[in-house]
Parts: structure tokens; C-alpha cells; sequence
């Protein structure tokens, strides 16, 4: 599998380095410019052409001698241009060949072959230095940095010259980098007004008078420095200063009209100034606004798969939700009457009014805490409504009325809010009680769409990234080939003797200045020894290794801070802390002692270690020092020695540094986003706080101030967006609140994603590189030398053992040190013995006894046996051999035990070919022989199958139906017994030493001893008891036995098996910071989560009645009422319970608990108030970003170096789908590359003008406008519309259906029996077949076959014509394809990811069947059923839900029974399995979801690298290539060449008039101007498919299917290229047209010259 981005992204780094360092000292600068002999060397090169000519100076003041001179070159340039008018094909190619050269584009650095100009020269106009611009009025400045900047030369405003002291001054003050700081600190200033929600209104007037006069004055420069807009470079043609104009509009305008909030809207300009600041800035912004341009058809996809999946939703959901628990009449004054009248009831005469009754919300069923009505539904699995309650349909929707799809809008809503995931779990409850269990296939089919979906932006925008360092890099290069051309060139004119260094060297030790000279301590003799000794002594690795044990025990004993802790703790804590700051001081100065100071403050670390000892002293001396947490930051120490942490760390730092432009972006919209909302939404929210809160008290998110809307606005880009829209819309206008809430998540989340892959791809050419030698640190080391000692005192001991025992020769098992990652690859792996791979052919021990072996087989990852590495025979003499033996051992089972059980007992190894051993021998050949074969290995599976089917009827209702579980009981008996004949027959077969060499057999003996102990106890009597329990759960493990029987599942697995120990160290840095944060919130909330609680109201105390933990206390012994002092679940009481809390933070799941309940502490053992502690909401920012955005790249990165480590060792094999898969895949490929077949045009002429029309491209067209007019028909169905609506859209139905049966006779009778070889219109009639049978028959169907959401879902079947669009649009074909290609992989990890599913609500429903129900635990979400269970861990697989199943699982007996009546005996559980349950799936699941998008973008990467003309596209280009070539010889004249790529087919098809573009490919010209078909086909291939790097292969394939291999193409050296000819016939056609000018000059003068003589002689 090709991954060319990760080779692109290897290289990037390095080039940019090697670029950025490109100098020339000044010798070689001089011979650059005033050698004329090394100017003729270099006249071809492209950067040299730039210099001036030898002799002239290169920078020159622009004066008006300049100006005149420029003036001369435009006439004469006229002249030209007229005389060029009457040949317009030169023209062209002048036009094309002269371009502006990007190295001088304005807003770059001045390339490194002018130098540094002068500093007078600098700010002051200077002549062109770009030819192209020579013969145009222009001008350039250099500002600070050699920055170039191009102004007009023209008149500014036609008043000011370029020569004006104003003008100049203007262009000084612009260019000032105190300008720009200037105008920056104004812009600060003005964004600091706009965080002031209040502020007097004098200082507002003042404060926006000043701030428009300088946005005026900066415009006011611009214009006289550039001109207005007549010319080039002007003000209005650069379209950034268009915001400055939008700026001064903005502020002007409402001096003179009254905008209301449209005032808001300039908030946005004048932030976004920012960017137009600096020129970095704007590049990247720039770059971000191409990358949205590409997303363009990713977006049109998008629209359309979401339209087509809301009408699905609006089909299947209308009016669904409305359904809810309405009291029972026999409960209320309601009649018998009433009842049966109420589906005929229209408001008549009676005076009981229904819909008032059923929508009254004291009719309503409540449940505790919740603000909507408890839904329902009349289907078999839906919602049931408690006793004394009814389930009907009433009017209002939950949540305001926004949760529903009663509408096209209101379905597309929470159609995007399923794919954003946000709370999506609440929705489908909701769905699942008013629709039924089945809703979740609804939400399956969603969360597909919207996987690909994201597939494709993440596809899009990792490729515009990398486009766009694509062109840089390019450029880079070049700029490098030609500076090391140049240099050759110079080197090569240097005198003899001559230094000829580049640069001077690195690694020379400079000295340090003369006044830090003092600081070296070069003293005495004795001073130096003493120094000697201790660099000798801290430079020792185990020194290092002493520092990093401390370290860690310094880590270790940070973190046991609790509350509540013991006197005798604390004690010993500090005390602790002190001896550790102790060490860390002595360290600090022996390495100061060393190193001396200078050399030790030279080391960035040593520096780190210093301020960190310094902070810890302090915190010594003075005591407000102690809440610091400095001892937190010694853990950073570890990444002096940590490569993983340190990557971590540096991924910050380049967030911060390298990338500060596009995160300067990024806080720039935020900041916009944030200002916005709340100068719209703060009144709003002031006013009409009432209508969402009952007590009229600002909710916890709402947009009053700055700080609570940039805290909201945080939380949109973290995903959660619906409740925060649902209550702007209640206070404020729903249209603006609906664009501001959409505005904030698509921009914010498409700038998070770009700087996400920004910041994964910047550095990771640091991580994919290729194997070499690594200095290895001082840890590693010390390690290594400790393993060595290890390994040596071990056969040292075993030496001595056996002398004393007497042998005198022992055998001393040979050991290898693994010293490296490498090496430790090497060794990992898993064997497995399936039906695709035979039993034989797994790698075990050889059958010598006498032969030293290993313990277990290892296998290389992955495991498919196409890809395992062998070494091919030399001949076939030796491959028929190798066959032979291979065959040999096929049918031979190997020897039964190891070789030491041979040597220990002797009487085991004994002659089986004689006697009765004879008859045990070819019993295990039989034996072996019937294990190998499929159809055992088929029944095996069907009997896996058949057991963990089995299981999943074991659920809580297995009491009450003991058939049913005596059944089971026998049928697991049976399942035992056949699984332990297996293993019985794989023993004898296969010997018990190959048997328990493979992991995956260890595997099904684990889970069969398992079953084997649970049957048992079961037989005994003992199964209710604990142990039996236990045993009888971890049956669930059973349909793990299914992993090594499919080779997908297997190959997947060994894929992640592989990618563990990167993992690893990723999740242990990731470990380590959310340890940091552990300790800071420990430090933080410890003890402060407590309150009062009142159990008899089940509400709180507020802290005007209850204050502290003494008054709570006093209360529960005054016995007031029922009260206790409790402290919430998630906590951060100790460093265990702070990870649950950040895990909760890190999945956004429950998270707002957690954050609520820290900004309400106070001090300890205090009664929480709310929002006392506002600002505690930083920290959780703060870990979300380093803990969730930082690390999660950083363990995407791990895992993209694993998986290319893997290719690199493999040869580019597939590591997610097997060779019968990836033939599959490429066979799809080829089915959909496929062209549509050619349809003879009928000779009949009504038939022929039928084809003609019907086969235009504009008829397509015309139908897709249908299917989008019929797709808007479905959309405008709503909940309970008028019959006139009903009617008018049965006709508009009816008016479709005709169109598309006329669309079909018109195909049928254009195409004739052609019609049905093309698989769309295949399509299109099955279509309307189903549109036929619908409209007449639906009635019938509705009442006899089909239900009526399943009928009116029919309806959407012409929707999939849109697919005629497909081939029509490139890249979402590639798009599409990829997808498809990538079916496979995602096939195998989906199939894993379900039987971990599977696995899990099996393992919980036998676990957790029996806990309490809470208000979210409960009969739509629990463990009680397989189906339950399952919905269960397909919400928990997208990091929702598991709060909610986490949260009972931890009750205490407090809140739980463990004497209740259940099989399992109560209603509590251990909370630590519950703990290994949820974080074990988390884990597991977000690793395979991992595994689908990189399969997918992998597979689409690997798409636009080798995407090149298909099979049928090659064959076509030789069929026309055999027109033009009569004599098959390969060669046509190049005459020839504009009619051939006329007459060739889609793609590679070039139209007439296609001369310039054929120019241009710049082709091979052989000699007598003929052109070769592999140079024609490689230049068409890349005009059209791109230069992907795929010719060799292309070339192999013409070989391959047209031999073109016969007439070798060596013997045709070109002489030229059309490029070059056409350059060659320009340059002689102005050397003519300059010649004949001269001429006719020459003839004037001579004409002149001899008139007067004429005339004097006639006189």
C-alpha cells in the first residue's frame, strides 16, 4: 500500500532547512556579480538570469532617468506588440514564455544571489530588479529584512509622483515596522473596548473617535503610498485593504443612520485586521480560504447525502416524538364517551375539550429532574407508559419543540446534531421510546454517512496541505539545485589555494565573550582535577538513571496527596518533599561545578532544571510560594530523557512557534465569535432569562459577559452546540441564533481540523524516517549496561549450579539483550492454526530433539500468508524439492512434546515405526488429517457460532423461562464437550508442543478450561455461588474462539498487535499529563466537591442556610430532618478519582458535572455556591487543550509510525484486507473505472434524432433538475398538513412519475435493446418500477405487505439517480472510489469492532443485568436484554452514554441492595470491575474507530497517487495510435500530433484547437520532428491524471499488453522538444523582425543622407 504523502512529509523539514541556510559569502557573491566568465556558465540558469548585467551596480535608486528609460522600453514595446498582431500565435507563446518570476513576487525575501543591500538603500525606491516588470511603471522597496514590496510608478491619486517627498514619506511610514506595531497595538486596544460589556458613554464616543482616525489615517498612507486603484499595485487591487475600507465604512455609517444590532457586524473587520498585519499571517489565511475552495464538491456531497438522510428521517419520525404519557381517563373526569369520540372529535359541541386535556402538562407523566413529559410509543418494543397512564399523540415536540422531524428543517437539525454526536445518546432514547428499538439501524445508517463524510473533509483538506507545501517545496528545491549549481560554477574559478569551505564548521566550540570569561572558573590545578572528577561523575549514565528514579519517586509521592489526609501523613509528606528539592539542589550544583557555568547554562535543559530548583528554594523561604505546585513541574524533567514526552512537548512548542499564524487565526475567530455573541445575545439573555430558567436566574451558559461567552463559544468547538441553541432561541431571534450557532461550528471546527493535520503532518518527517543509527541517551545506556550485568551474573550463577551438581559440560540457554526497538519487532507476533492457513504450515520447532529451540512460534506481522517473508529456491531442481519436503510435512505430525521433556523422560522418545507404536503413529497422521480439513474447521466455527448464540439468550428473563435454560444448560454441556474433543484431537494431531506454541490455541485452552471449571461447579451445586459467578460470566469470552478462524480478523488484529508498543508509549505520556493535571486538581478541589444535602426535599441547602460542613453536621445531630454531608461522584479527591474526572472531561461525557461543581467550590469543607469560582473553568480549557487536542495528536502520530513502519517492512503490503480481498478491491476498481458501453447510433432517423437527444450531455442535466425538484416535493411534507396540501403534492407525484416513463420510452426507443447493458439505466428502470407499483398499487401494499414508512421510504428511490453525476465530477468519483476500494479493510474492522462489541454486552449482560435502575440507567438503556446491552456499547463505541452506565455500576450500599432478591444476589457491583469494563471497551473500540478513518484516508491517498489510465483507455490510445502509425513504428511526425490527440477519447483527449497545450507538455522531438507514443502517452497522462510518480509502472504496463518492448527506444536520442522549438522559432522571429528594422533604418538615413547632394547638383 503507497503512501506517498508520508514520504512527501519525510522530506519537507530537511529541504526547508537546507533552503532557509542557502548563502554565499561575499568572495563569492563578488565573483557572482563581476565575473563574466562565471556569468556565461550560468546563462541558463534560472535565478542567475535575474542578476544585472556585469559591471552594473544591483541595486540603483529609481530616479527619473529610470522613469524616462521605462517609458522608451513601453514604446518600443508597442511597436512590437503591433507589429507582432498579425502573427498571433507568437504572441502567445511570448505571452507564455515571459512570466513574472516568483522568487520577486512583492512580500517576499530578496533571493540570496542579490545579497544585503545597502542600509541607505533600504525604504528608498529602487529600480526593478524583475525583468518582467522592466518595461512596466513599477518600483521597488526593501524594507527590514530584505522583505520586497513593488508600488506604481505612476502618479499617486494622479497627484503625488514617485519623486514626491510625500509620497516617499508616505511609503517610509507604511513600510516602518513601528507602523505596524503601531496600528497592531491599536487594533489590541480596540478589541480590548469591545470585551467591555459596560463602560461609560463618554469613553465609548471618545474611545471609537480615536480608533476610526487612525483606521482612516493607515488608509489615508496606504493611498499615498500605492495610489487609490488606477494600476497594479494599488490600494483597491490588493483585496485585504478592502477590509480596511469595510472598516472606515462601518465606522463612519452609524454616526448617520441608527443599525440597531447590524452595528455588531463591525466588531468582525476590525478583529480581522489582525491577519492583515503581518505577511505570514495573511499567507496562511490565504492558504485556509484555498483549502475551503477545494472542499467545494466535498460540500455539495454533503448537502446532498444530509437532505436525502433528513427526508429518510422525516419519513420514518413524523410526529413520532409527540407521543406521550397522558393520564389514563379512568384516573381523570374524562368519559367512556370521550374516548371513543376522540378520532372523530373536530372541536364539536361537547363541552370536554380533548386536546386541551391531552396537552396539559398536569395530564403529563413526569420523571424526576426532567423538564419534558415521559415519550412513548404504540410499537412493540417502544416506550410503555407507567400504570394509570396512556400513551397519546399530542401537540408539542420535547425539548422547546425543536427535537423532531415533523419538518424537512427540524429533521436536518437533528439529523446534523447526530453527526456531530452531540448528545445523540438523549436523541436516540427519545427516538427509541416514541419509534421503537429499530431507530438505532436509523442512526446506524446516519453515523455511516457522516463517517464518510468526514473521511472526505479530512481527505480534502490533508490534500490541500499538502498541495500547497507541494509548490514551496518544489520551489525549494530548485532554488537548491541552481544555488549548488552556481556554487560548482564558482568553486571552479577560485584561485588554487583558495578556501573553499561553504560555511564554517559546526562543530568548532566557540569561545565564550571576554566578559562572561569570568564565568568558565578556570582555576588552579587541584580546581580542574575536583572538575574532571564530577564531569566525570555526572556525565556517567547511571547518574542520570539515579535522577530519573527520583524523579519518579518524587512523581509517586506528589501524587498520594488524598483527602481527607491523616495527621501522620502529612507528617511524612513534607518532610518528603523537602529531602527530594535537597537532591534536585545538590544535582543542579554538581553539574554547575562540572560543567562550569557557562557551559552549563549553554544546555536549554540545564536552564529548565535551574529555574525549577530556584522556585523550590524560594517556596522554602517564603511561605506564599507553597501553592505554586513547582514539584508539578519536575515531571517535565523526564522528557530530558523521554523521546515520546519529548515529541509531546515539542508538539506544543510548534503549535506555539512554527504554526503561530495559523493558531493566531484560530484565536482571532474565536475572539470574533466571541465578541459577536455577546454584544447580540447579552440583553437577550437579560431580558428574557424567564422563558429557560424557572427561578429567573442565568443559566450556567449563557452570553451576558465576555468571559461566560467565550467559555460557550469553547464549547461549540468542542462539540456541544444543540442545548445552548435550543435556549438562544427561547430568548432571542431563532433565525440568528440558528446562523451564529451554525457560523461558530462549521468555521471553528474547519479551522481545528486544519490546524490538527497542520500540526500532525508539520514535524512528522521527524518520525518517518528512515531506519538508522540514533544516538542513544544516557537512560538507554545505563539500561543496557544494567540488563548485560544481569544476564552475565545469571550464566554466572547457572555456571557455579551445575559445576556443584557435577556436570561438567552444562548447557547454558543462550540469551539475547534486546537493546532496541527493532530488534523487540522482530520477536513480536502471533501464530495462529486456521483453515486458511494449515496446521503444518505454522512456524513451531523443528522435529530434532537435539536442536536448541525457541518457547513460542513467532510469526511477522501481518500474518496473511501471502505476505509472510521467505526465500525463493535458485532453481526449479530445488523448488521441486522444497515441495516435496513441504508435502512430506504436511502429512506428518511432529514430534508430541519439547526437547527438554525428552531429555527429562527418555521413555517418551521412543520408535514409532515398528509394532504397535506403528498403529499410534498413523493414528495421529488420521487424527492430523481430520483437524487440518476444512469441513472440521467449518463445523468448528458453526458450533462457535451456535455457543455464542447461546449466550445471548442467558439475559434477565432466563428465570422465568426454565425450559428455555434448561436447554441452554444442556446445549452449553454439548458445546464443552465438543470443543474439548477439539482440543483432545488437536493434541494428538499436533503434539503438545506445537499446540501450546501458538497463541491462538493458548486461547481456545484458556476459554475451554474456563467452561470446563464453570460446568463443573455447576455439577457440584456451587454455581451460585461467587467463583461459580464469576466462571460462568467469563463464558462470555467464548466468541473471541472466532478470531483465529477468519484470516481478516486475524490480519487486523495482528496490525494492532504490531502498533501496541508505540501505543504504549504514546498512552503513557498521555498517562503522564493527565497525571499533571490529577495532582493539580487534587490540589485544587480536594475536599471541596461536599455539600449539605436534604434528603426529604432531594434538593441542596443553600449556603444562606447551610454554610459549612460544622452547621450540616449540627443539623444531622439536632436531628432536623433527614440530612447528610455528601460529596458527588466525580471528584478529585485523590489522584485515582481525579483520572475518572478527566476522562469524563477528556470524552465529554458527564463532564459538565464535574466543571459545575468546581466552579461553585469554595474552601474546604465549605457549602458550594454557585458560580463562586468562575474561573476555574480555565483549567479544564486548559487540560482539553493539552490533554485531549495535544496528545490525541500525539497518538494518532504514533500510530501512523507504526503502520508505515510496517509498510517499509512488508514492501508496501495491504495491512488491513488479505491478497483475496485486495484483488477484490482492485477488481471493483476496475468495475467502476469502467466506461459506459458505445451505443451504435440507430440509421433510422426518428430512432437517430431520439439517440441524439438523449445521449446529450444537457439532457443529464435536465434530469437531475428533476430529481432535485422531486427531492424538494418529499421535503415539503410536514406533521398534520392540509388536505390541499396532501392533494397538490399526490399530483405533483403523479406529474414526476410521467416524466421519468417518458424519460424511459424515449431511452428504450433511442437505445433499443442497448438500453439494458448500461447497469444505470438498469437502475432508472428499477426506479421506476417502484415509483409505478407505489403510485398504483399502494393502498393494497400498504394494507397487505409493506408498512406505511417503509412504502412512503420507496419514494425516495429516483434520489439514487443522482449517480449518473458521479462520473461526471472527478473528485468526488475519486472520492467514491476510494471508499469503495477501501470496503474490504473497513469490512475486517468493522467485523472486529462488532465482535468486541459482541464479547462486551454479552460479558456485561451476565454481569450487570441486575443493577439498580437510575433516572438515566433504565429500561431503554441497561444490561437486562442482548439487545439492551448492545445498544449500549454502540453508544459507548462514540464516547457517549458510558457516564450514565458507569455511575449505577458505582453505587454503594448506600444507594443500592446488596440483600435484594436476584440471582446474582443484589443490586450492587463491585465498582473495579465496572471500571476494567467501561475503560477496557473505551479503549479498545476508540482504537478500531482510529483504524477506520486511516484505512479510509490511506486508501484515498493511495487513490490520487496511483490513479493512471485504466486497461480500456490504453487499449483506445493504441487503436488510434495505429491510424497515425501505418508502418507499426512507433514514431509520427509531429505534424501529426494536433490531429491524433483530437481524435482520441475521453480522458486523454486534447480538443482542436490544442496547439499551445501540446507546446507546452513539452515533448521529445526525434530526429526529422518525428514524436514517440510512450513520450505522447506519459506527457498526456500527466496533463490529465498529474504527475504521480507512476510512469515506471505505466511503462511496464504498455510493454506488458502491446510489446512495445520489440523496437527499443534508444536508438531515437532527441535532438529537441517542442517547448524548446517553439522557443527556437519565437527568438528567430524578433531577431528577423529586429534585422529588417535595422535595415529599413539603415535605408532611411541613407536616403536622407543623399537627397541634399541630388539637389545641389540640380541647381
Amino acid at each position: 500500500m503507497k503512501t506517498w504523502f508520508l514520504d512527501f512529509w519525510r522530506e519537507r523539514e530537511e529541504v526547508l532547512k537546507r533552503t532557509k541556510q542557502l548563502r554565499l559569502r561575499p568572495p563569492q557573491l563578488k565573483r557572482l556579480l563581476g565575473d563574466s566568465s562565471v556569468r556565461t556558465e550560468l546563462q541558463n540558469a534560472r535565478l542567475a538570469c535575474l542578476l544585472p548585467p556585469v559591471g552594473t551596480e544591483v541595486f540603483r535608486r529609481f530616479m527619473p532617468a529610470s522613469l524616462q528609460d521605462i517609458q522608451q522600453q513601453q514604446h518600443e514595446v508597442k511597436e512590437m506588440e503591433h507589429q507582432k498582431r498579425k502573427n498571433k500565435e507568437v504572441r502567445k507563446v511570448e505571452k507564455e514564455l515571459h512570466k513574472q518570476d516568483t522568487h520577486l513576487e512583492a512580500g517576499k525575501h530578496l533571493p540570496f544571489i542579490y545579497g544585503d543591500p545597502p542600509p541607505e538603500l533600504l525604504n528608498c525606491p529602487l529600480e526593478e530588479l524583475d525583468p518582467f516588470y522592466q518595461s512596466q511603471k513599477t518600483f521597488i522597496v526593501l524594507s527590514i529584512g530584505n522583505v520586497l514590496h513593488r508600488f506604481n510608478a505612476e502618479s499617486s491619486c494622479f497627484l503625488l509622483s514617485p519623486f514626491n517627498r510625500l509620497r516617499t514619506f508616505a511609503i517610509r511610514i507604511l513600510l516602518h515596522s513601528l507602523f505596524r506595531l503601531f496600528i497592531m497595538i491599536t487594533i489590541l486596544t480596540n478589541c480590548g473596548f469591545m470585551m467591555m460589556s459596560v463602560h461609560p458613554t463618554w469613553t465609548t464616543i471618545t474611545a471609537e473617535f480615536v480608533f476610526s482616525a487612525v483606521y482612516i489615517f493607515e488608509v489615508i498612507v496606504k493611498i499615498m503610498s500605492r495610489g487609490f486603484c488606477v494600476g497594479r499595485f494599488t490600494f483597491l487591487r490588493d483585496p485585504w485593504n478592502w477590509l480596511d475600507i469595510v472598516v472606515v465604512i462601518t465606522a463612519v455609517l452609524p454616526e448617520f443612520l441608527d443599525l440597531g444590532k447590524v452595528s455588531v457586524l463591525r466588531t468582525i473587520p476590525r478583529a480581522l485586521k489582525i491577519i492583515t498585519v503581518y505577511p505570514g499571517v495573511k499567507s496562511s489565511a490565504g492558504a485556509l480560504v484555498q483549502s475551503v475552495k477545494r472542499l467545494a464538491g466535498v460540500i455539495i456531497m454533503t448537502v446532498f447525502v444530509l437532505s436525502v438522510l433528513a427526508v429518510i428521517g422525516q419519513n420514518l419520525f413524523m410526529g413520532a416524538l409527540k407521543h406521550k404519557c397522558v393520564l389514563e381517563w379512568s384516573h381523570s373526569n374524562w368519559t367512556y364517551n370521550d374516548l371513543s369520540n376522540y378520532d372523530n372529535y373536530e372541536g364539536g359541541s361537547s363541552d370536554f375539550d380533548f386536546h386541551k386535556f391531552i396537552n396539559s402538562k398536569v395530564n403529563h407523566f413526569y420523571l424526576s429532574g426532567q423538564s419534558d413529559p415521559l415519550q412513548c410509543g404504540n410499537t412493540s418494543n417502544a416506550g410503555v407508559c407507567p400504570h394509570g397512564y396512556i400513551c397519546l399523540k399530542t401537540s408539542t415536540n420535547p425539548d422547546y419543540g425543536h427535537t423532531n422531524f415533523d419538518s424537512f428543517g427540524s429533521s436536518l437539525l437533528n439529523l446534523l446534531r447526530l453527526m456531530t454526536h452531540d448528545t445523540w445518546d438523549y436523541l436516540l432514547e427519545q427516538m427509541m421510546r416514541s419509534a421503537g428499538k429499530s431507530s438505532v439501524i436509523f442512526v446506524l445508517l446516519v453515523f455511516s454517512g457522516g463517517f464518510w463524510l468526514l473521511s472526505c473533509v479530512l481527505v480534502v483538506v490533508a490534500m490541500a496541505v499538502v498541495e500547497q507545501e507541494k509548490a514551496s517545496i518544489a520551489e525549494a528545491r530548485r532554488t537548491e539545485e541552481e544555488f549548488l549549481h552556481i556554487l560548482d560554477v564558482i568553486k571552479k574559478r577560485e584561485e588554487e589555494g583558495e578556501e573553499e569551505e561553504e560555511e564554517p564548521q559546526d562543530d568548532q566550540r566557540l569561545s565564550p565573550p571576554c566578559f562572561l570569561s569570568k564565568w568558565t572558573w578556570n582555576c588552579c590545578g587541584c580546581w580542574q582535577e575536583l572538575r574532571l572528577r564530577l564531569n566525570g561523575f555526572v556525565m556517567d549514565p547511571f547518574f542520570d538513571l539515579v535522577i530519573i528514579i527520583c524523579l519518579i519517586l518524587n512523581c509517586i509521592v506528589i501524587s498520594m496527596e488524598h483527602y481527607p489526609m491523616t495527621v501522620e501523613f502529612e507528617e511524612m509528606f513534607m518532610p518528603t518533599q523537602l529531602v527530594f528539592t535537597r537532591i534536585f539542589a545538590v544535582e543542579m550544583l554538581l553539574r554547575l561545578v562540572a560543567m562550569n557555568p557557562y557551559d552549563y547554562f549553554q544546555v536549554g535543559w540545564n536552564v529548565f532544571d535551574s529555574i525549577i530548583v530556584a522556585l523550590s528554594l524560594l517556596g522554602l523561604v517564603f511561605v506564599e510560594f507553597e501553592g505554586a505546585h513547582i514539584d508539578l513541574m519536575r515531571v517535565l524533567r523526564l522528557a530530558r530523557w523521554w523521546p515520546t514526552f519529548h515529541m509531546f512537548l515539542k508538539l506544543i512548542w510548534t503549535s506555539v512557534l512554527a504554526l503561530r499564524n495559523l493558531t493566531l487565526i484560530l484565536l482571532t475567530m474565536v475572539f470574533i465569535f466571541t465578541v459577536v455573541g455577546m454584544q447580540l445575545f447579552q440583553d437577550n439573555y437579560s431580558d428574557f432569562v424567564c422563558r429557560i430558567s424557572t427561578d429567573c436566574q442565568l443559566p450556567r451558559w449563557h452570553m451576558k459577559n465576555l468571559f461566560h461567552t467565550f467559555v460557550l463559544v469553547f464549547r461549540i468547538l468542542c462539540g456541544e452546540w444543540i442545548e445552548n441553541m435550543w435556549d438562544c432561541m427561547q430568548v432571542s431571534s431563532p433565525s440568528v441564533c440558528l446562523m451564529f450557532f451554525i457560523m461558530v461550528l462549521v468555521f471553528g471546527h474547519l479551522l481545528v481540523l486544519n490546524l490538527f493535520l497542520v500540526l500532525l503532518m508539520s514535524s512528522i518527517g521527524d518520525d518517518l524516517v528512515a531506519p538508522k543509527e540514533k544516538v542513544k541517551n544516557h537512560l538507554i545506556i545505563a539500561v543496557d549496561q544494567i540488563k548485560r550485568g544481569v544476564a552475565w551474573t545469571r550464566a554466572w550463577i547457572l555456571e557455579h549450579i551445575w559445576t556443584l551438581v557435577g556436570k561438567k559440560n552444562p548447557i547454558i540457554p543462550h540469551y539475547k539483550v534486546v537493546n532496541s526497538e527493532e530488534d523487540k519487532k522482530d520477536y513480536l507476533g502471533l501464530t495462529s492454526v486456521t483453515s486458511d492457513q494449515p496446521l503444518s504450515e505454522s512456524k513451531a520447532c523443528g522435529s530434532n530433539h537435539g536442536n536448541q529451540t525457541s518457547k513460542y512460534n513467532f510469526e511477522k506481522v501481518p500474518v496473511a500468508e501471502a505476505e509472510v517473508e521467505f526465500d525463493m529456491p535458485e532453481n526449479e531442481e530445488e523448488k521441486h524439492k522444497d515441495e516435496e519436503n513441504k508435502t512430506r510435512r504436511n502429512n506428518t505430525p511432529e514430534d508430541c512434546c519439547c526437547d527438554s521433556c525428552y531429555r527429562c523422560f527418555p521413555f517418551l522418545d521412543i520408535d514409532r515405526s515398528q509394532g504397535s507404536r506403528r498403529v499410534w503413529s498413523n493414528f495421529r497422521r488420521v487424527c492430523f488429517s481430520i483437524a487440518q480439513h476444512k469441513y472440521f474447521d467449518a463445523f468448528i466455527i458453526f458450533i462457535i457460532l451456535l455457543s455464542s448464540a447461546a449466550l445471548v439468550l442467558e439475559d434477565i428473563h432466563l428465570q422465568q423461562r426454565k425450559l428455555v435454560q434448561m436447554l441452554l444448560d444442556k446445549a452449553d454441556q454439548v458445546f464443552t464437550f465438543i470443543f474439548l474433543l477439539e482440543m483432545l484431537l488437536k493434541w494428538i494431531a499436533l503434539g503438545f508442543r506445537k499446540y501450546f506454541t501458538s497463541v491462538w490455541c493458548w486461547l481456545d485452552f484458556l476459554i475451554l478450561a474456563v467452561s470446563l471449571m464453570s460446568l463443573s461447579l455447576g455439577m457440584l451445586g456451587y454455581s451460585e455461588l461467587g467463583a461459580g459467578l464469576s466462571l460462568r460470566t467469563l463464558r462470555a469470552l467464548r466468541p473471541l474462539r472466532a478470531l483465529s478462524r477468519f484470516q481478516g480478523l486475524r490480519l487486523v488484529l495482528n496490525t494492532l498487535v504490531a502498533t501496541v508498543p508505540s501505543m504504549c508509549d504514546a498512552m503513557l505520556v498521555c498517562l503522564l499529563v493527565w497525571l499533571m493535571f490529577s495532582i493539580m486538581g487534587v490540589n485544587l478541589f480536594s475536599g471541596k466537591f461536599y455539600y449539605c444535602f436534604n434528603e426529604t426535599a432531594e434538593q441542596q441547602f443553600l449556603p444562606e442556610e447551610v454554610n459549612n460542613m460544622t452547621q450540616c453536621l449540627f443539623l444531622i445531630h439536632e436531628n432536623v430532618s433527614d440530612v447528610s454531608w455528601k460529596n458527588i461522584k466525580l471528584n478529585f479527591d485523590n489522584v485515582a478519582e481525579g483520572y475518572r474526572s478527566l476522562l469524563q472531561v477528556a470524552t465529554f461525557n458527564g463532564w459538565l458535572d464535574v466543571m459545575y461543581a468546581a466552579v461553585d467550590t469554595r474552601q474546604m469543607l465549605s457549602q458550594p455556591v454557585y458560580e463562586s469560582n468562575v474561573y476555574m473553568y480555565i483549567y479544564f480549557i486548559s487540560f482539553i487543550i493539552i490533554g485531549c487536542f495535544f496528545t490525541s495528536n500525539l497518538f494518532i502520530r504514533r500510530f501512523i509510525h507504526s503502520l508505515d513502519q510496517l509498510r517499509h517492512k512488508f514492501g508496501g503490503k495491504h495491512f488491513f484486507m488479505t491478497d483475496e480481498q485486495h484483488n477484490f478491491s482492485i477488481s471493483m476498481k476496475k468495475l467502476f473505472s469502467r466506461k459506459r458501453p458505445s451505443v451504435p447510433r440507430p440509421q433510422n432517423q426518428c430512432q437517430a434524432r431520439l439517440f441524439d437527444l438523449v445521449t446529450k450531455h444537457s439532457f443529464e442535466i435536465f434530469m437531475v433538475i428533476v430529481i432535485c425538484l422531486y427531492t424538494v416535493t418529499l421535503m415539503m411534507e410536514t406533521d398534520r398538513q392540509s388536505m390541499e396540501m396532501e392533494l397538490i403534492l399526490f399530483w405533483l407525484y403523479f406529474v414526476f412519475i410521467i416524466i421519468f416513463l417518458i424519460e424511459f420510452l424515449l431511452k428504450i426507443i433511442a437505445l433499443r435493446q442497448h438500453y439494458f447493458s448500461d447497469c444505470l439505466n438498469v437502475l432508472d428502470f428499477v426506479v421506476l418500477l417502484i415509483l409505478v407499483v407505489g403510485f398504483l398499487f399502494s393502498d393494497i401494499c400498504e394494507k397487505y405487505f409493506i408498512d406505511i414508512k417503509v412504502l412512503a421510504l420507496l419514494r425516495l428511490a429516483p434520489v439514487t439517480r443522482i449517480i449518473h453525476l458521479v462520473p461526471c465530477m472527478r473528485g468526488i468519483k475519486r472520492l467514491f472510489l476510494a471508499l469503495v476500494m477501501s470496503l474490504p479493510a473497513l469490512f475486517n474492522i468493522c467485523l472486529l469492532l462488532f465482535l468486541l462489541m459482541f464479547t462486551f454486552s454479552v460479558f456485561g449482560m451476565l454481569s450487570f443485568a441486575h443493577v439498580k435502575n437510575t433516572a438515566r440507567f433504565h429500561d431503554m438503556f441497561n444490561f437486562e436484554t442482548f439487545l439492551n446491552s448492545m445498544i449500549c456499547m454502540f453508544t459507548m463505541t462514540t464516547m457517549a452514554g458510558w457516564n450514565t452506565v458507569l455511575s449505577p455500576i458505582l453505587n454503594t450500599p448506600l444507594d443500592c441492595d446488596p440483600d435484594k432478591d436476584t440471582p446474582v444476589g443484589g443490586d450492587c457491583v463491585h465498582p473495579t470491575v465496572g471500571i476494567i469494563f467501561i475503560t477496557s471497551y473505551i479503549t479498545l473500540s476508540l482504537l478500531l474507530v482510529v483504524l477506520l478513518y486511516t484505512a479510509v484516508v490511506l486508501e484515498t491517498f493511495n487513490m490520487y497517487d496511483t490513479e493512471t489510465p485504466s486497461d480500456e483507455d490504453l487499449l483506445m490510445f493504441y487503436k488510434t495510435w495505429r491510424r497515425f502509425d501505418c508502418d507499426n513504428s512507433h514514431i509520427i511526425p509531429y505534424s501529426k500530433l494536433s490531429d491524433f490527440c483530437d481524435a482520441l477519447q475521453d480522458p486523454l483527449r486534447i480538443p482542436k484547437p490544442n496547439t499551445f497545450k501540446l507546446i507546452h507538455m513539452d515533448l521529445p522531438l526525434l530526429p526529422g520532428d518525428k514524436i514517440h507514443c510512450v513520450d505522447v502517452l506519459f506527457a498526456l497522462t500527466a496533463q490529465i491524471f498529474g504527475d504521480r510518480g507512476q510512469m515506471d509502472s505505466l511503462k511496464a504496463r504498455m510493454e506488458e499488453k502491446f510489446m512495445i518492448n520489440n523496437l527499443s527506444k534508444m536508438s531515437y536520442e532527441p535532438i529537441s522538444s517542442t517547448l524548446q522549438r517553439k522557443q527556437e522559432e519565437v527568438v528567430a522571429t524578433v531577431i528577423q523582425k529586429a534585422y529588417r528594422k535595422h535595415l529599413l533604418k539603415d535605408g532611411d538615413a541613407d536616403e536622407m543622407t543623399a537627397e541634399p547632394a541630388g539637389g545641389a547638383a540640380a541647381v
